[in-house]
């Protein structure tokens, strides 16, 4: 029978082994044949439309395709050829004799595709765009462009550093907004580890083309990513990276190029005349090619670029494993600068958001009672100070939720982030704040991807304030 095996000896020789069964039950079934004279003459077109030959067919595709797969792309094919063969040993009726085992073998062919996909997941994620030197943000960057490119741009994009990457669900949140009279909005969560003020604001401002823009955008971070007084290593590493000198040269991520224009679809078949209207000869694109830009390891981050963490913070438990830094030997605030290139970037990214008519809503994510000590708790305040001022001038909209549990350790997975059930409830918090310009939801339209006609995308030179990196962010 079939058994499962990791290896790719063994999952090869598990798919072989269950689809030389299943065609050797094909070929000795008594409905194969017929006893009239025709039976040759349509034996063919009979087992061409019999969804039980039919998935035969699939089965043995997707075990000879496993024999060889080596590329994400080829498992993506073994592990179609294996759906397909499962949806069509569902199709046949429930009074066909061979039912009941062809319900048998869909059950062997879905251990089968749960392999493939597992060999799939372990090839990476195809990056959509150079490298950037951050593999979250690559992974971000791939899944949201997938995302738009499946459902359009969202309504309200989550951006921030870690804290903000398991900080707020984006379903929870279209869910919660639903509740409150904004049904149908959507949302995604585009945080990446490390992501300073500078870090959003180039993603933002100048990676991200007009096509991938949002209606709204919710910055839900902390002091830190604001510290101009440490170096910010993370944005030196997308300075030194071919994504930011792709960006430096004109590039930007876009859905344009998932389509060819009909200029280039001309010039790609050659001028139409008489004479070249025979079918063309033109071999097909390789389909098992590697990615144009390499494979990013896969990460827990969901559809919507949410990291659920279920770890819950127990201060008594929490320590015996990790170190109690007090505020006064923290390096995130070691010196504390609030003025500075974050602020700088800050400036620029509210001047583009305004611009382009995209409201900004800053939620200032919640702090534990351990991570708030006297000297921490200090710089917070002036942190708060400072979101406040341009909250008053109309730049931003501020949710301030810093000590909104400071003594519920249950809703954080450690000192300074909250975990998935801290997210849910950061999510709710937003939803019903009535100061925030929620949009409306636009009606669904099947022209996800921008038609060859519209304008191309904007592309920003970068500007110096995000070019040298100046604070680094430990979220």
């Amino acid at each position: 029978m079939t058994y499962l095996l990791t290896s790719r000896g063994g999952l090869t020789a598990s798919m072989m082994l269950g689809v030389l069964l299943t065609c050797c039950a094909g070929r000795s079934s008594p409905l194969a044949t017929s006893t009239s004279p025709t039976s040759p003459a349509i034996a063919a077109p009979v087992a061409a439309s019999d969804p039980w030959y039919q998935a035969v067919g699939e089965a043995n595709q997707a075990a000879q395709l496993a024999a060889t797969a080596t590329t994400a792309a080829q498992w993506h094919q073994v592990a179609g050829a294996w759906s397909r063969a499962i949806a069509l040993s569902h199709d046949l009726p429930t009074d066909d004799p061979r039912q009941v085992f062809s319900q048998r073998k869909a059950l062997e062919y879905q251990r089968n595709l749960y392999l493939a996909q597992q060999r799939l997941a372990q090839q990476g994620l195809p990056r959509a765009f150079p490298a950037l030197g951050s593999d979250v943000l690559d992974e971000q960057v791939s899944l949201y462009r997938a995302y738009v490119a499946a459902q359009g741009p969202p309504d309200v994009l989550i951006v921030g550093s870690s804290r903000s990457l398991q900080g707020v669900d984006p379903q929870v949140l279209q869910q919660a907004l639903a509740v409150q009279g904004y049904p149908g909005l959507k949302v995604y969560n585009f945080s990446v580890n490390g992501a300073t003020a500078q870090v959003v604001s180039f993603v933002t401002r100048q990676l991200l083309a007009p096509d991938l823009h949002p209606k709204l955008v919710i910055w839900a971070e902390g002091s830190r990513a604001f510290n101009s007084g440490r170096f910010d290593r993370t944005f030196a590493e997308i300075l030194a990276s071919p994504g930011y000198a792709a960006v430096r040269d004109g590039a930007a991520l876009t859905l344009q190029n998932l389509e060819k224009s009909p200029a280039s679809a001309e010039a790609a078949s050659g001028p139409s005349s008489e004479a070249n209207s025979e079918p063309s000869s033109e071999a097909a694109p390789d389909e098992t090619a590697e990615p144009e830009h390499g494979t990013v390891p896969p990460s827990p981050i969901n559809a919507q670029g949410f990291l659920a963490v279920n770890d819950q913070f127990n201060p008594a438990v929490y320590y015996r494993s990790f170190p109690r830094v007090r505020g006064l030997y923290d390096n995130a605030y070691r010196p504390f600068r609030l003025d500075g290139v974050q602020t700088t970037s800050f400036e620029a990214l509210t001047q583009f958001l305004k611009s382009q008519n995209i409201p900004l809503v800053f939620v200032n994510l919640p702090l534990s009672n351990d991570y708030l000590d006297g000297v921490r708790l200090g710089h917070e305040r002036q942190f708060q100070q400072f979101l406040q001022g341009w909250a008053n001038q109309g730049t931003l909209t501020l949710v301030d939720l810093l000590e909104e549990w400071r003594w519920q350790s249950h809703l954080f997975a450690d000192p300074s982030h909250v975990n998935r059930y801290g997210a849910r409830e950061v999510a709710r918090l937003i939803a019903a704040d009535p100061r925030i310009p929620w949009p409306s939801a636009a009606p669904p339209t099947p022209e996800a991807i921008p038609s060859d006609s519209d304008a191309a995308p904007e592309t920003r030179p970068a500007s110096p304030a995000d070019s040298t990196p100046q604070a680094d962010s430990e979220g």
